[in-house]
C-alpha cells in the first residue's frame, strides 16, 4: 500500500497534487534558469582611429566646436567597416585592419586626402568616371557636400545608403504632425558616386523626419525608419528604389499586451526582421506606482516588454514575444530589499535570436539573446571599460556578428564579438 493510498486522499486530489508538484517544478527550472551566470564572449579587437581630419581619422567630439553633437555611425559588409561621420562630414570604407579604402567626404570641411587618391564626382550628364581619373585600384576620395552625415547602410552591390539633411531653405513642414521634413537618404555606388537619393516617395520624394534607422534586409530592400513627435514611419523600398510600403505608428496607437489597462506603452526600437517584409517592434510597459503605505501614488515602474513581428504589407501583427526584464534588487535606506528591473534595449535579430543590450550595476555590459522559438534567454557578458564610453555604437549583422565603434577620450576602437559562432551561421533564418 502506498504512503497516498494509507491517508485514503480522493483521486482527485491526487491529481491536483501532482499538476501542482509540476507546476513547482517547472517554476523553480525556470527560476534556476534565470539564475544562471552569463557566459563570456571573446572580443576581438580590429583597429583603431585617431582624432582628426584626415581619411583615416574620426572627428568624434566636434573638434573645432562650432557644431551641435552629430552621429557617427557604423556598418559591416563582409568584413569590410564603412563608418559615417557626422562632426568629419564624411563617409570612410574601411579594411577589418583599420586600412582607407575609400571615402566620400565634404572637400569644404576636409583637408586634401593623402592616403587615397581624390578623383572628381560623376558629371551631371550621368557620364562614368574613367578608370584612369580613377586611380586604377579604386582606392579613392570623392567628394560630396554632405551637411549632417548620421545613419549608413549597405547593400549586396557594396551601394551605400547614407543618411544627411537637407539645407534650410529646402526644408518643408508637414501639415498633420507638424514635424520638419528636412531628411533624405543619399544613395551612392561602389565607387563613391552618387546614384541619386530616397525620399517618402521613393527616389526623389518628399523628406523625412527625424531618422532613427536605415537598414538593407537580405532581399537589398531598403527600410527607412523615422519619427515625429506622434509616432514612428516606417518606409519599405525595393532595391531600384520603389517604395514598396508605408507605415505610420501613432504614440496613441501602440499595441498592448492582455489585460494591459492602465499600462503606459514607450516603443524601445524598431528595426525589420531578418526574413521576409516583416518589421519588430520592442515596446515597454509601465503602470502607476503606489506608495504601499499611504497608497498614494509614486510615479510609475516597469511592468513588461514585448517584441511585436509586424507584416509590413498589411500592418497586422503576425507574432508576439514577451521580453523578461532582469530582476535586481537592492537596500533602501532604512534597510528594506527593494526590487527593481534593468530593461534589455533592443539591438536586432540574427538567425531565430532577438538580440538585447544593457548595462549592470556591476560596471559590465551585457548581451541577451532571446530564442524565439524555444522563447528562452541566454546572457552573455561582454568586455567595455568605462573609459570607451565617451562615444559608442554597435551594428548587428544578420549572422549575429556585433561591431562596435567606442570612443575613448585619445582613439575610437572598432572592435566585434563573433555570436554567429554561438547561434549558428543560418539557424532559424526566416526565409
Amino acid at each position: 500500500m502506498t504512503p497516498l493510498q494509507s491517508r485514503r486522499i480522493p483521486r482527485t486530489v491526487v491529481v491536483l497534487l501532482l499538476a501542482s508538484w509540476a507546476v513547482s517544478g517547472a517554476l523553480l527550472a525556470s527560476c534556476a534558469a534565470r539564475d544562471k551566470p552569463s557566459v563570456a564572449v571573446k572580443r576581438e579587437p580590429l583597429f583603431a582611429l585617431g582624432y582628426g581630419p584626415a581619411e583615416d581619422q574620426l572627428d568624434l567630439f566636434q573638434i573645432d566646436g562650432s557644431q551641435a553633437p552629430l552621429k557617427t555611425c557604423l556598418t559591416m559588409r563582409e568584413g569590410i567597416f564603412y563608418i559615417a561621420n557626422g562632426a568629419g562630414a564624411k563617409v570612410v570604407r574601411l579594411t577589418s585592419f583599420g586600412v582607407p579604402l575609400s571615402m566620400i567626404y565634404n572637400s569644404e570641411k576636409n583637408p586634401e586626402p593623402i592616403v587615397l587618391k581624390p578623383v572628381p564626382a560623376k558629371p551631371a550628364s550621368g557620364e562614368a568616371v574613367s578608370s584612369k581619373d580613377s586611380g586604377g585600384l579604386g582606392r579613392n576620395a570623392v567628394p560630396y557636400p554632405f551637411r549632417s552625415v548620421g545613419e549608413i547602410a549597405v547593400d549586396s552591390s557594396q551601394n551605400a545608403y547614407v543618411e544627411d539633411r537637407l539645407p534650410t531653405e529646402r526644408r518643408v513642414q508637414d501639415k498633420d504632425s507638424g514635424a520638419i521634413l528636412d531628411h533624405v537618404v543619399l544613395r551612392f555606388d561602389k565607387d563613391g558616386q552618387f546614384i541619386d537619393y530616397l525620399g517618402q516617395e521613393g527616389i526623389g520624394g518628399t523628406p523625412f523626419p527625424y531618422i532613427v534607422g536605415v537598414y538593407i534586409v537580405a532581399s537589398d530592400d531598403c527600410v527607412v525608419v523615422s519619427m515625429t513627435q506622434t509616432g514612428w514611419l516606417v518606409h519599405w523600398f525595393d532595391k531600384s528604389g520603389v517604395l514598396v510600403s508605408a507605415l505610420k505608428l501613432r504614440r496613441e496607437d501602440l499595441p498592448m499586451p492582455d489585460k494591459g489597462q492602465g499600462l503606459i506603452g514607450s516603443l524601445d526600437k524598431i528595426v525589420p526582421d531578418v526574413g521576409g517584409r516583416y518589421i519588430l517592434i520592442k515596446i515597454d510597459y509601465y503602470k502607476e506606482a503606489l506608495d504601499p503605505a499611504t497608497k498614494a501614488s509614486a510615479g510609475v515602474e516597469f511592468a513588461s516588454s514585448w517584441t511585436y513581428r509586424m507584416d509590413v504589407k498589411d500592418g497586422k501583427y503576425a507574432d508576439r514575444w514577451q521580453i523578461r526584464a532582469i530582476e535586481k534588487t537592492t537596500k533602501s535606506p532604512d534597510g528594506q530589499a527593494v526590487k527593481y528591473s534593468r530593461i534589455p534595449q533592443l539591438l536586432g535579430a540574427a538567425g531565430k535570436a532577438f538580440f538585447l543590450m544593457y548595462a549592470d550595476d556591476d560596471g559590465r555590459t551585457y548581451v541577451a539573446t532571446y530564442d524565439r522559438i524555444t522563447r528562452e534567454m541566454t546572457k552573455y557578458s561582454i568586455d567595455i571599460s568605462t573609459d570607451e564610453l565617451f562615444y559608442n555604437a554597435y551594428y548587428l549583422s544578420r549572422d549575429g556578428v556585433l561591431c562596435a565603434l567606442l570612443g575613448t577620450k585619445y582613439e575610437a576602437r572598432v572592435v566585434w564579438w563573433r555570436f554567429d559562432k554561438l547561434i549558428g551561421p543560418s539557424s532559424g533564418i526566416v526565409k
